[in-house]
């Protein structure tokens, strides 16, 4: 099933790049590609390592100071606001995204880091108990 579903994003991500270009070609005919252009939904991908979950996204042009990432139980929510000026007046943009995480994670370990327009989240994930062998004691009633 994971499968199905990565192949559902990328298939999905493929048909919003294309029809993100269309768009784009038709502002730029208009004379308008910065006030078409606002922030899109970025290409975003989960990775389940085995001690990790990592969430990358492509987001250019963002600043660290226009993300907000919070994890609440299963829940990671990213969302990014910006703004833009341009010849004709200022736009803004907002994204929002959430996943359910595929495991627990230890929260206070989970680091986010941008560089070069690419946001990279490593969410630890918890360790799971392992078997342990107890030994039993015999009481001495005397």
């Amino acid at each position: 099933m994971a499968n199905f579903k990565l192949w559902k994003s990328e298939e999905l991500q493929r048909l919003r790049s294309e029809s993100d270009r269309m768009f784009d070609r038709l502002c730029s005919g208009l004379g308008l590609p910065s006030v078409c252009q606002p922030l899109m939904e970025p290409a975003l991908r989960m990775i389940d390592t085995p001690d990790a979950v990592v969430v990358e996204a492509q987001l250019p042009g963002v600043t660290a100071e226009d993300l907000d990432i919070v994890i609440t139980g299963s829940v990671l929510l990213v969302r990014c606001a910006q703004s833009a000026t341009c010849g004709i007046g200022e736009s803004s943009s907002r994204y929002e995204s959430r996943f359910i995480l595929p495991c627990k994670i230890r929260t206070e370990d989970v680091e986010a880091e941008l560089d070069e327009g690419v946001l990279r989240i490593t969410m630890p994930k918890c360790r799971r108990p392992e078997a342990r062998r107890v030994p039993v004691r015999t009481g001495r009633a005397g």
